[in-house]
């Protein structure tokens, strides 16, 4: 119940079919010039499904800066090792998840279907980015989705993601798969986790709507080192940030 009614208070939130960041590069958009964000709504192939990233009023991502504080549900995290499973499709780094792990919220289930990253981060805090952030995309049997955004700020060398790192596939679209080696995303996020919540869209086309977000405010750390190599095979994939429209931001107490 606790998930229809922040539906209700919020707006509808309607069953998604769709692909997120990061499923093939064979779409013609990207990052700058005249396949950009902002012309992502222009696109001759699939010029209808595009739309919503030109007309769409609930957009992702946003600056974070006037929220309210709610009791909320805790997010609770129940993720298990997965084989490496990477695709560079010069969108983003995408990592295929295995089945059987998933998150709760209240009394919703959603599982745990992949996570990418983007540099910078594409949600701002009081109009300040981080260095990336890393979208982990989860959705029930019903296609209603959740992602969970983490902001990683320049620290310390983290040792998590060197393991994901020393993985980047040159092959562009091919999925490269590391039986031996496993990775759990639960190893990279921060100790504490709450959150920001707010109703979004995909930040990647087709910017479909009625995205649940949840964006942690409290950063992992990533070396400059290892943000500098993230360079070397995606420079920049970040979405300009949205207006917020009507809607609110709720920050979980």
């Amino acid at each position: 119940m606790l998930f229809r009614a922040f539906v209700i208070l919020f707006l509808p939130f309607i069953y998604l079919n769709v692909a997120f960041a990061g499923e093939g590069s064979l779409n013609p958009w990207g990052y700058e010039g005249g396949t950009g964000p902002d012309h992502w709504g222009e696109l001759e192939k699939d010029h209808e499904k595009h739309l919503m990233c030109r007309e769409g009023k609930n957009q992702s991502p946003i600056n974070i800066s006037d929220v309210r504080g709610s009791k909320l549900a805790s997010l609770k995290f129940h993720y298990f090792n997965t084989p490496i499973k990477i695709i560079n499709n010069t969108h983003t780094m995408h990592l295929n998840y295995d089945r059987g792990s998933y998150v709760t919220w209240g009394n919703q289930r959603f599982k745990l279907i992949q996570f990418h990253f983007h540099h910078p981060s594409e949600h701002l805090i009081a109009g300040k980015p981080y260095a990336m952030e890393m979208h982990m995309v989860h959705k029930t049997p019903q296609h209603e989705y959740v992602v969970i955004g983490v902001f990683l700020k320049e620290g310390k060398y983290n040792p998590h993601l060197e393991k994901i790192w020393d993985r980047f596939p040159s092959e562009i679209d091919k999925e490269t798969v590391y039986r031996e080696d496993t990775v759990n995303p639960i190893d990279i996020l921060p100790e504490k986790k709450t959150y920001f919540h707010y109703f979004g869209s995909l930040t990647t086309p087709p910017c479909s709507e009625n995205v649940n977000w949840f964006v942690l405010n409290t950063p992992i750390e990533i070396s400059r080192d290892q943000i500098r190599y993230f360079q070397k095979f995606i420079d920049h994939n970040s979405r300009p940030t949205q207006k917020l429209n009507h809607r609110v931001v709720v920050k979980a107490k």
